[in-house]
C-alpha cells in the first residue's frame, strides 16, 4: 500500500519546472518575432530560408534538451 502513494515534488522543484515551462513558452514567442524579423530584414528568399530554418532548429534543440516535468 505504501508504494501506491504518489510522491509530491518539493516547492523548489515545482517552481523550477514552472520556470522552465514559462521560459520555453517565451522562447517560442520570441522565435515568432525573430522569424518575422528575418523575413523582412533580408531581400532574397535564400537568406530568409537559411536564417529562419537555423533559428527554428536552434530553438528545437534547446527545447529538447530541457528536462520534462516529473509526475506530481
Amino acid at each position: 500500500m505504501a508504494d501506491d502513494k504518489i510522491k509530491k515534488l518539493s516547492f523548489v522543484k515545482r517552481v523550477f519546472h514552472s520556470f522552465l515551462e514559462y521560459a520555453a513558452s517565451l522562447l517560442g514567442g520570441i522565435l515568432v518575432f525573430l522569424c518575422i524579423y528575418w523575413f523582412f530584414h533580408f531581400e532574397t528568399w535564400h537568406e530568409r530560408f537559411i536564417y529562419i530554418a537555423v533559428s527554428i532548429v536552434v530553438v528545437y534543440i534547446i527545447v529538447k534538451l530541457l528536462p520534462e516535468r516529473p509526475e506530481e
